[in-house]
C-alpha cells in the first residue's frame, strides 16, 4: 500500500514537470486498498457484518476508478496533447458521474442479480422522491452546460457578476468559484448564475481601463492630453495598439475633467496599472509647474514661519552643495570652478520623477544631458525584435546623454527611473553659456568627448549607431556650438 502510495504522489509530481493534467491516482489507490482489504479479511477470516458482500463494494470503487481513468486519459490528457479537442469541465464531470453510476449498475446487475432500472421504474414513491431530490441539482447542471457549452466563461476569466469581481477558479456541475480582487472566494450557484447578467473582462480580447483626471484650468488641453499619452506610451503593460485616448469629458467648477482610457490585455493588473499612471502623471505636473485642481470654499492668506524658511532655504542649500559635490567628481565637468559649477546649476533644472517613468527615448533627438542625484536609474536598449534589454544602471553622480549634447546625435538608450530619483538636467545652451565666458573650456570639453567617443566605438553597441553620430566628436562640437555662439 505505501508503495502505491508513493508511486501515486510521483506521478503527480511528474505530470506537474510535464505540465499535463495529473493521472487520478486517488481513486485507483482507493480501489486497490479496497481490494486489499478484502483479501486480507478473507484470509484471516475476519467476520464482516451480515448483508454486506465485499466483493461488490470492492467492484464498486474499481468501476468508478476505472471510470476516473478513461475520462482522465480521453478527455484530459488527449487534449492536451492536441491529439482531441478540449472540453468544459463540467462535461467532462457529467460523463464522468454517468459513467461511474453505469458501471456501478452493470456491476450490481451482475454480481448481486439487483435490477436497479426496473426497481426505480416500477416504485412510484420512490420516482418521486428522486425527482424532488434531484430538482435543484438539475438546475445547476443545466444552468452549467449552458455556461460552458455557449463558452459564456472559462477558468481563467475575469468575470463581473452581481457586483463582484473576480477571476474564474473552477467550474464544476453544481456552481462557479470566483477568485475575487482582495482575496476572498466566492461560490456562485449555476441556477442562480443563468439569471444575472454577466461581464467578461477576458473573452473580447483587450480591455480599456477608463480613469477619471481633473485638471487646472491654468494647463491648456492639447498639453494635458500629450502628456497622458506620452505617460500610456511608455508604460510596459500598456497596450500600444490600440491606442490609448484622452478626451474631455466636462467642465467642472474648479478643474477640466478628462477620461483617459488605456489599453490591457490583463483585468488581474488593472489596479496596479491605474496607480502607476496616477502616480506618474502627479510627478510629471510637478515637472512642467502644474498641480491637481481642488473646490476652495474659504481662502486664507499665510506666511511661512521663520522656522519653516529657515528649513526650506537649508534643505535647498543642502541639495546644491550635494549637486556640486557630485558634479566636482565627475570626469565631464571637474575641471569647471566651483563659480562655474554653481552657474551651471542655476541656468539647470533638477526634476524628480517618479518610478516607471521615462526621462528619456532610444532615438530621440534632444539637447541635454542628465546627473543623477539621488535614486536608480536604469538604462535599457530595445534590439531590433523589439525586446528590451537593461545595459547599465546609473548611481549617482552618473551622467548620461553627454553624446546628445556635444555632438547633437540621437539617444543611444532609453533611460527609465525605477524608484522616486532627483535628476539634473544640464541643457546644451547652459554649456554654451559658459564656453561663451571661458572659451579655453571648449578644448576641454573637445578632449573629453573624443575620449568618451573612443571608449565607445570598443563597444558593440556603438556600431549600431547611425553614420552622423560615427563622425568626428570635436568637427560636431565645432559646428554645433559655433551655431549657438554665433
Amino acid at each position: 500500500m505505501l508503495a502505491a502510495l508513493l508511486a501515486g504522489l510521483l506521478s503527480q509530481q511528474l505530470c506537474r514537470r510535464l505540465h499535463i493534467p495529473s493521472v487520478p491516482w486517488r481513486h485507483l489507490w482507493i480501489a486497490l486498498i479496497a481490494k486489499a482489504t478484502a483479501q486480507t479479511t478473507e484470509t484471516l477470516g475476519i467476520p464482516h457484518l451480515p448483508g454486506l458482500d465485499i466483493d461488490v463494494l470492492v467492484s464498486i470503487f474499481v468501476a468508478v476508478a476505472i471510470s476516473r481513468s478513461i475520462v482522465w486519459l480521453v478527455l484530459e490528457l488527449l487534449p492536451k496533447l492536441r491529439l482531441l479537442p478540449s472540453s468544459p469541465k463540467i462535461l467532462r464531470d457529467l460523463l464522468f458521474i454517468m459513467g461511474s453510476g453505469l458501471l456501478v449498475a452493470l456491476t450490481l446487475q451482475e454480481q448481486s442479480s439487483i435490477d436497479l432500472v426496473g426497481l426505480v421504474t416500477t416504485s412510484a414513491v420512490l420516482t418521486a422522491v428522486l425527482g424532488l431530490a434531484a430538482q435543484d441539482p438539475l438546475k445547476d447542471l443545466v444552468g452549467g452546460l449552458s455556461l460552458q457549452l455557449e463558452r459564456v466563461i472559462r477558468e481563467g476569466d475575469w468575470i463581473e457578476i452581481e457586483g463582484q469581481i473576480g477571476r474564474v477558479a473552477s467550474i464544476s456541475w453544481r456552481d462557479t468559484e470566483l477568485n475575487c480582487l482582495y482575496g476572498s472566494r466566492l461560490t456562485l450557484p449555476h441556477a442562480s448564475t443563468n439569471s444575472k447578467s454577466i461581464r467578461n473582462f477576458t473573452s473580447n480580447g483587450a480591455y480599456a481601463t477608463p480613469i477619471q483626471i481633473g485638471l487646472d484650468y491654468s494647463m491648456p488641453p492639447h498639453i494635458a492630453k500629450a502628456m497622458m499619452q506620452q505617460i500610456s506610451r511608455h508604460h510596459p503593460l500598456v497596450l500600444n495598439d490600440p491606442a490609448c485616448v484622452v478626451r474631455v469629458k466636462s467642465f467642472a467648477e474648479s478643474s477640466v475633467n478628462y477620461e483617459w482610457l488605456n489599453w490591457i490585455d490583463d483585468y488581474g493588473k488593472i489596479r496596479t496599472i491605474r496607480s502607476d499612471l496616477q502616480e506618474q502623471l502627479w510627478y510629471a505636473l510637478q515637472r512642467e509647474g502644474f498641480s491637481f485642481p481642488f473646490s476652495v470654499r474659504d481662502v486664507r492668506l499665510s506666511k511661512p514661519t521663520p522656522e519653516q524658511r529657515t528649513k526650506a532655504q537649508k534643505s535647498k542649500a543642502q541639495l546644491q552643495d550635494s549637486t556640486v559635490e557630485l558634479l566636482q567628481n565627475n570626469h565631464l565637468f571637474s575641471i569647471l570652478s566651483n563659480d562655474q559649477l554653481t552657474r551651471l546649476i542655476q541656468t539647470s533644472s533638477i526634476c524628480s520623477y517618479g518610478p516607471g517613468e521615462i526621462i528619456a527615448v532610444e532615438h530621440e533627438t534632444g539637447d541635454s544631458l542628465f546627473m543623477l542625484i539621488q535614486g536608480q536609474v536604469s538604462i535599457i536598449k530595445s534590439n531590433s525584435k523589439q525586446q528590451v534589454t537593461e545595459i547599465a544602471t546609473l548611481q549617482s553622480g552618473d551622467i548620461c546623454g553627454e553624446m546628445t549634447v556635444f555632438t547633437d546625435a540621437p539617444r543611444s538608450a532609453t533611460i527609465r527611473s525605477q524608484s522616486q530619483s532627483d535628476i539634473l538636467e544640464i541643457h546644451r545652451q547652459a554649456i554654451a553659456e559658459l564656453i561663451e565666458a571661458e572659451p579655453v573650456l571648449f578644448d576641454r570639453f573637445s578632449q573629453l568627448i573624443s575620449e568618451r567617443q573612443s571608449r565607445l566605438e570598443d563597444f558593440e553597441l556603438q556600431k549600431q549607431t547611425t553614420p552622423a553620430s560615427r563622425r568626428d566628436a570635436v568637427t560636431l562640437m565645432k559646428e554645433l556650438f559655433r551655431q549657438l555662439l554665433t
